[in-house]
Protein backbone atom coordinates (compact mmCIF):
# COMPACT_ATOMS: atom_id res chain seq x y z
CA UNK A 1 0.00 0.00 0.00
CA UNK A 2 1.43 3.34 -0.99
CA UNK A 3 1.58 6.28 1.39
CA UNK A 4 0.60 9.64 -0.19
CA UNK A 5 3.58 11.93 -0.53
CA UNK A 6 1.64 15.06 0.30
CA UNK A 7 3.25 17.64 2.55
CA UNK A 8 2.42 17.86 6.25
CA UNK A 9 -0.33 20.12 7.60
CA UNK A 10 1.06 23.59 8.23
CA UNK A 11 1.42 24.34 11.93
CA UNK A 12 0.12 20.96 13.05
CA UNK A 13 2.26 18.46 14.94
CA UNK A 14 6.00 18.22 15.03
CA UNK A 15 8.14 17.56 12.05
CA UNK A 16 10.40 14.54 12.30
CA UNK A 17 13.77 15.30 10.82
CA UNK A 18 15.98 12.44 9.77
CA UNK A 19 19.61 13.46 9.64
CA UNK A 20 21.65 11.69 7.00
CA UNK A 21 25.13 10.69 8.15
CA UNK A 22 27.89 12.21 6.13
CA UNK A 23 31.28 10.64 5.67
CA UNK A 24 34.02 13.16 5.09
CA UNK A 25 36.36 12.01 2.37
CA UNK A 26 39.95 13.21 2.72
CA UNK A 27 41.57 14.44 -0.44
CA UNK A 28 45.25 13.64 -0.61
CA UNK A 29 47.39 15.66 -2.94
CA UNK A 30 50.39 13.73 -4.11
CA UNK A 31 53.49 15.77 -4.78
CA UNK A 32 56.55 14.08 -6.30
CA UNK A 33 59.86 15.73 -5.58
CA UNK A 34 62.98 15.00 -7.59
CA UNK A 35 66.24 15.19 -5.64
CA UNK A 36 69.13 16.51 -7.69
CA UNK A 37 72.51 15.11 -6.72
CA UNK A 38 75.69 16.86 -7.78
CA UNK A 39 78.36 14.39 -8.74
CA UNK A 40 82.01 15.23 -9.30
CA UNK A 41 84.93 13.21 -10.55
CA UNK A 42 88.55 14.09 -10.40
CA UNK A 43 89.32 11.91 -13.40
CA UNK A 44 86.84 13.32 -15.90
CA UNK A 45 85.54 16.89 -15.87
CA UNK A 46 81.79 17.02 -16.00
CA UNK A 47 79.40 19.64 -17.25
CA UNK A 48 76.84 20.64 -14.64
CA UNK A 49 73.27 20.37 -15.76
CA UNK A 50 70.20 21.56 -13.93
CA UNK A 51 66.66 20.35 -14.19
CA UNK A 52 64.17 23.22 -14.09
CA UNK A 53 61.03 22.51 -12.11
CA UNK A 54 57.98 21.98 -14.24
CA UNK A 55 54.40 22.87 -13.48
CA UNK A 56 51.22 21.37 -14.82
CA UNK A 57 48.32 23.66 -15.58
CA UNK A 58 45.13 22.79 -13.71
CA UNK A 59 42.37 22.43 -16.22
CA UNK A 60 38.82 22.68 -14.82
CA UNK A 61 37.17 19.31 -14.93
CA UNK A 62 34.07 19.20 -17.07
CA UNK A 63 31.15 17.14 -15.83
CA UNK A 64 30.88 13.65 -17.24
CA UNK A 65 28.35 13.43 -20.04
CA UNK A 66 25.75 11.82 -17.79
CA UNK A 67 26.11 14.58 -15.18
CA UNK A 68 25.98 17.29 -17.84
CA UNK A 69 22.83 15.75 -19.32
CA UNK A 70 21.18 15.77 -15.90
CA UNK A 71 22.22 19.36 -15.19
CA UNK A 72 20.92 20.56 -18.54
CA UNK A 73 17.63 18.70 -18.17
CA UNK A 74 17.05 20.06 -14.67
CA UNK A 75 17.79 23.61 -15.81
CA UNK A 76 15.23 23.28 -18.59
CA UNK A 77 12.32 21.93 -16.58
CA UNK A 78 12.80 23.37 -13.07
CA UNK A 79 10.88 26.62 -13.81
CA UNK A 80 7.86 24.50 -14.84
CA UNK A 81 7.52 22.86 -11.42
CA UNK A 82 5.42 24.80 -8.90
CA UNK A 83 4.41 24.50 -5.29
CA UNK A 84 0.69 24.17 -4.55
CA UNK A 85 -0.60 25.42 -1.22
CA UNK A 86 -4.01 24.68 0.24
CA UNK A 87 -5.62 25.36 3.59
CA UNK A 88 -4.42 22.14 5.20
CA UNK A 89 -1.10 21.41 3.54
CA UNK A 90 1.00 21.69 0.42
CA UNK A 91 2.25 19.68 -2.50
CA UNK A 92 3.69 20.20 -5.95
CA UNK A 93 2.49 20.61 -9.52
CA UNK A 94 3.82 20.72 -13.07
CA UNK A 95 2.96 23.25 -15.79
CA UNK A 96 2.19 21.33 -18.96
CA UNK A 97 2.63 22.65 -22.50
CA UNK A 98 1.04 24.02 -24.57
CA UNK A 99 -1.98 25.18 -22.56
CA UNK A 100 -0.20 26.17 -19.34
CA UNK A 101 -2.47 24.07 -17.14
CA UNK A 102 -0.97 22.64 -13.94
CA UNK A 103 -1.25 18.91 -13.29
CA UNK A 104 -0.99 17.62 -9.74
CA UNK A 105 -2.25 14.80 -7.53
CA UNK A 106 -5.92 14.71 -6.65
CA UNK A 107 -5.11 14.10 -2.99
CA UNK A 108 -3.15 17.39 -2.90
CA UNK A 109 -6.20 19.49 -3.87
CA UNK A 110 -8.97 17.23 -2.56
CA UNK A 111 -11.95 19.24 -1.35
CA UNK A 112 -10.54 22.50 -2.77
CA UNK A 113 -11.98 24.67 -5.51
CA UNK A 114 -9.03 27.07 -5.57
CA UNK A 115 -5.37 26.85 -4.53
CA UNK A 116 -2.30 29.07 -4.31
CA UNK A 117 0.36 28.44 -6.95
CA UNK A 118 3.95 29.44 -6.09
CA UNK A 119 6.40 29.50 -9.00
CA UNK A 120 10.09 28.62 -8.71
CA UNK A 121 10.99 32.33 -8.55
CA UNK A 122 8.60 32.93 -5.66
CA UNK A 123 5.67 34.54 -7.48
CA UNK A 124 2.20 33.63 -6.21
CA UNK A 125 -1.18 33.50 -7.86
CA UNK A 126 -4.47 31.74 -7.45
CA UNK A 127 -5.47 28.70 -9.46
CA UNK A 128 -8.88 27.11 -10.00
CA UNK A 129 -9.24 23.33 -9.79
CA UNK A 130 -10.99 22.37 -13.03
CA UNK A 131 -10.80 18.57 -13.01
CA UNK A 132 -10.54 15.80 -10.38
CA UNK A 133 -9.83 12.12 -11.00
CA UNK A 134 -9.59 10.40 -7.62
CA UNK A 135 -9.12 6.91 -9.07
CA UNK A 136 -5.97 7.94 -10.92
CA UNK A 137 -5.03 10.48 -8.23
CA UNK A 138 -4.73 13.28 -10.78
CA UNK A 139 -6.16 16.78 -10.92
CA UNK A 140 -5.82 19.83 -13.14
CA UNK A 141 -5.50 23.46 -12.01
CA UNK A 142 -5.97 26.47 -14.28
CA UNK A 143 -3.93 29.52 -13.22
CA UNK A 144 -5.48 32.99 -13.14
CA UNK A 145 -2.58 34.47 -15.13
CA UNK A 146 0.29 33.31 -17.31
CA UNK A 147 2.83 30.95 -15.80
CA UNK A 148 6.35 30.03 -17.02
CA UNK A 149 6.51 27.76 -20.10
CA UNK A 150 5.29 24.21 -19.59
CA UNK A 151 6.98 20.88 -20.22
CA UNK A 152 6.19 18.28 -22.84
CA UNK A 153 4.57 15.01 -21.87
CA UNK A 154 6.56 11.94 -22.89
CA UNK A 155 4.84 9.86 -25.55
CA UNK A 156 4.91 6.19 -24.59
CA UNK A 157 4.10 5.23 -28.16
CA UNK A 158 7.23 6.91 -29.52
CA UNK A 159 9.77 6.64 -26.69
CA UNK A 160 8.46 4.17 -24.13
CA UNK A 161 9.88 4.31 -20.64
CA UNK A 162 12.09 1.31 -19.87
CA UNK A 163 13.30 -0.25 -16.64
CA UNK A 164 16.76 1.16 -15.95
CA UNK A 165 16.12 4.54 -17.60
CA UNK A 166 17.61 7.43 -15.66
CA UNK A 167 14.98 9.80 -14.27
CA UNK A 168 14.80 12.68 -11.83
CA UNK A 169 12.07 14.19 -9.69
CA UNK A 170 11.44 17.82 -8.79
CA UNK A 171 9.05 18.86 -6.06
CA UNK A 172 8.72 20.42 -2.62
CA UNK A 173 9.46 17.66 -0.09
CA UNK A 174 8.84 18.94 3.44
CA UNK A 175 8.21 22.38 1.94
CA UNK A 176 11.69 22.63 0.35
CA UNK A 177 10.67 23.98 -3.03
CA UNK A 178 12.45 22.88 -6.22
CA UNK A 179 14.30 19.99 -4.64
CA UNK A 180 15.85 17.67 -7.24
CA UNK A 181 16.38 13.95 -6.65
CA UNK A 182 17.59 11.41 -9.21
CA UNK A 183 17.48 7.67 -9.80
CA UNK A 184 16.22 5.12 -12.28
CA UNK A 185 12.98 3.49 -13.31
CA UNK A 186 12.88 0.45 -11.01
CA UNK A 187 9.80 -1.25 -12.43
CA UNK A 188 6.78 -0.66 -14.64
CA UNK A 189 3.10 -1.50 -14.21
CA UNK A 190 3.20 -1.82 -10.44
CA UNK A 191 -0.42 -1.85 -9.29
CA UNK A 192 -1.28 0.93 -6.87
CA UNK A 193 -3.95 0.83 -4.18
CA UNK A 194 -6.56 1.77 -6.78
CA UNK A 195 -5.39 -0.81 -9.32
CA UNK A 196 -3.80 1.77 -11.64
CA UNK A 197 -0.43 0.67 -13.14
CA UNK A 198 2.36 2.84 -11.74
CA UNK A 199 5.99 3.60 -12.48
CA UNK A 200 8.24 2.52 -9.61
CA UNK A 201 11.39 4.58 -9.08
CA UNK A 202 14.24 4.77 -6.61
CA UNK A 203 14.53 8.55 -7.07
CA UNK A 204 13.84 9.74 -3.51
CA UNK A 205 10.18 10.73 -3.09
CA UNK A 206 9.07 12.28 0.19
CA UNK A 207 5.99 14.05 1.61
CA UNK A 208 5.56 17.23 -0.44
CA UNK A 209 6.78 15.61 -3.69
CA UNK A 210 3.18 14.68 -4.50
CA UNK A 211 2.04 16.21 -7.77
CA UNK A 212 5.54 17.21 -8.84
CA UNK A 213 7.25 15.79 -11.89
CA UNK A 214 9.22 12.67 -12.74
CA UNK A 215 11.26 13.50 -15.84
CA UNK A 216 13.51 11.70 -18.30
CA UNK A 217 16.93 12.97 -19.39
CA UNK A 218 15.38 14.89 -22.28
CA UNK A 219 13.30 16.88 -19.80
CA UNK A 220 10.00 15.24 -20.73
CA UNK A 221 7.36 14.48 -18.11
CA UNK A 222 7.18 10.70 -17.65
CA UNK A 223 5.07 10.59 -14.50
CA UNK A 224 3.54 12.36 -11.50
CA UNK A 225 4.96 11.14 -8.16
CA UNK A 226 2.05 10.15 -5.96
CA UNK A 227 3.08 7.84 -3.12
CA UNK A 228 5.87 6.03 -1.32
CA UNK A 229 6.06 2.61 0.27
CA UNK A 230 8.08 2.56 3.46
CA UNK A 231 8.09 1.06 6.95
CA UNK A 232 8.97 4.53 8.30
CA UNK A 233 7.60 8.00 7.44
CA UNK A 234 10.17 8.82 4.78
CA UNK A 235 11.87 7.64 1.62
CA UNK A 236 13.49 4.20 1.40
CA UNK A 237 13.87 4.17 -2.38
CA UNK A 238 10.44 2.85 -3.34
CA UNK A 239 8.31 5.57 -4.88
CA UNK A 240 5.45 5.47 -7.36
CA UNK A 241 4.35 7.82 -10.13
CA UNK A 242 1.25 7.95 -12.32
CA UNK A 243 2.45 7.32 -15.92
CA UNK A 244 2.51 10.13 -18.46
CA UNK A 245 0.00 8.33 -20.70
CA UNK A 246 -2.68 8.90 -18.06
CA UNK A 247 -1.63 12.51 -17.64
CA UNK A 248 -1.97 13.03 -21.40
CA UNK A 249 -5.44 11.47 -21.44
CA UNK A 250 -6.60 13.72 -18.60
CA UNK A 251 -5.19 16.81 -20.31
CA UNK A 252 -7.07 15.93 -23.47
CA UNK A 253 -10.32 15.91 -21.49
CA UNK A 254 -9.70 19.27 -19.80
CA UNK A 255 -12.45 21.87 -20.36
Amino acid sequence: AGRPARGPRRGAGTAALVAAGMVAAGVVGGVTATRLTDESSTATPTTATSTAPTTTAIVPTRPASGEADLQDAVARVAPSVVQIRVANGEGSGVIVAPRGIVVTNEHVVRGQSSVTIVTSDGRRQQGRVILHDSRQDLALVRPTSTLPPGVDIADDGVNPVRVGDRVFAIGSPFGLQNTVTAGIVSALNRRGDNGIPMIQTDAPINPGNSGGGLFDMQGRLVGIPTSIRAPVPGNVGIGFAVPSSRVRALMNSAP
